[in-house]
């Protein structure tokens, strides 16, 4: 044995420091999947941006594809995403496609609003 006695301070750092981690890899989980979500929304409007006017689709088309893909998502945005709020707009031979929503958050101490806006104006890729 050493002459020195221990305390045991480095069990309760590693205690602490796992259970920050924890917390970390908690809220992690909680936010991801808006932001995963907002990221194929943001795909699918890209994609049909580039293609609604050479394909000579209507409003109504373009905003059925990105329900279709607000739908599979599963988003759980407050209040919840209607068909209506998806916004298409042709002028001339670009179109412009939004959408604003707001997911909230909760991480039982602490509730929080991540308000996205996806959008994507662009003409067509011919």
């Amino acid at each position: 044995m050493s002459g020195k006695q221990q305390r045991g301070a480095g069990g309760i750092k590693a205690i602490f420091a796992t259970a920050i981690l924890l917390l970390i890899g908690y809220a992690l989980f909680q936010i991801a999947p808006a932001y995963m979500d907002n990221y194929w929304i943001q795909d699918a409007m890209v994609s049909e941006a580039r293609t609604a006017a050479v394909s000579h689709k209507n409003e109504d088309e373009v905003r059925e594809v990105i329900w279709k893909v607000v739908k599979d998502r599963e988003v759980h945005a407050t209040p919840p995403i209607q068909r209506e709020h998806i916004r298409v707009e042709y002028s001339g031979r670009e179109v412009n496609i939004s959408l604003k929503y707001t997911v909230v958050v909760d991480l039982f101490v602490y509730k929080f609003s991540l308000n996205f806006t996806p959008n994507k104006g662009d003409r067509p890729i011919i």
